[in-house]
């Protein structure tokens, strides 16, 4: 475990009872730490219509950072970090809820390899099936989406593996990496602003690993008009990462993350039949 302290920044939108859960399983991650380690816990309330209440905030022994006006999650993320500077920063969904073990392993990772500087998560949806694993990179239109994504737990292996990305729904950086590359991009909306950190993180020459040593419950997407959201941030995303990424994943794969028909290239068959591309 490092020596220093982490910063845990969460987003939320009013979904108090959500946040209540996500806090309380975040409590048992830290038990184990010690209790001068100098961790804090900062939740950024993102414009909640009804503001959380102090015996809420007093309850969970966090600090807040209230938005009157609703803000992108980039900024947002921003400013809970600069509220609360510390040696790593965790940024942490409200809907997801982590196992006792979890920022300890994602901690290890980054104390076993000075070359890695941001590690995720793997993150199961409540149906045991893997949320997130690594992110990847289809071709075409597709760009980055989640690997492994809907196959049972059981079938992924517990191994830690590097990836060009992960998701920030769950993202453990050192805060000298995340100060160099100025945190998150503000110029995106809401979503792929992740990606785009691990891949100017990657770009600076720094690692990026899923740790699988340990999980957390992902209810994804619980924010009110996420999905609508999400459209101009891959306009953006695409515009500025196309051809500059290495497309490491399938196009079949990505029309199943996205749930989009899958259309099976049928190039192999015509070769065999038809000798083409000898």
């Amino acid at each position: 475990m490092s020596g220093g302290g982490c910063t845990i920044v969460i987003v939320s939108r009013g979904l108090e009872r959500m946040l209540h859960v996500c806090l309380d399983a975040l409590a048992r991650a830290l038990a184990s730490r010690p209790a001068d380690a100098g961790d804090r816990v900062v939740v950024v309330d993102n414009a909640s219509p009804v503001p959380y209440a102090a015996d809420f905030v007093a309850r969970h022994g966090i600090e807040v950072v209230r938005f009157d006006e609703h803000q992108s999650f980039a900024h947002a993320c921003n400013e809970g970090v600069r509220a609360a500077p510390n040696d790593r920063i965790l940024l942490l969904n409200n809907d997801v809820v982590l196992e006792p073990d979890a920022l300890d392993a994602m901690e290890a990772v980054l104390d076993g390899d000075d070359d890695v500087a941001v590690c995720g998560l793997r993150m199961l949806f409540p149906d045991a099936t893997l949320q997130h694993g690594g992110v990847v990179f289809g071709p075409d239109d597709f760009g980055p989406y989640h690997w492994a994504r809907g196959r049972p737990d059981t079938e992924v292996p517990r191994e830690n593996v590097p990836f060009q990305a992960v998701t920030g729904a769950c993202l453990l950086v050192r805060s000298t990496v995340w100060d160099a590359l100025g945190g998150l991009d503000e110029s995106y909306p809401f979503g792929l602003e992740d990606v785009d950190f691990c891949l100017r993180a990657r770009a600076a020459g720094h690692g990026i690993v899923c740790c699988h040593e340990a999980d957390a419950l992902h209810f994804e997407s619980m924010t009110p008009g996420r999905v609508e959201l999400d459209k101009p941030s891959r306009r953006l995303f695409m515009e500025r990462w196309r051809g500059r990424y290495v497309v490491d994943g399938t196009a079949e794969d990505a029309a199943r993350a996205f749930g989009r028909p899958v259309v099976k290239r049928r190039r192999g068959l015509l070769r065999r039949l038809f000798g083409l591309g000898r």
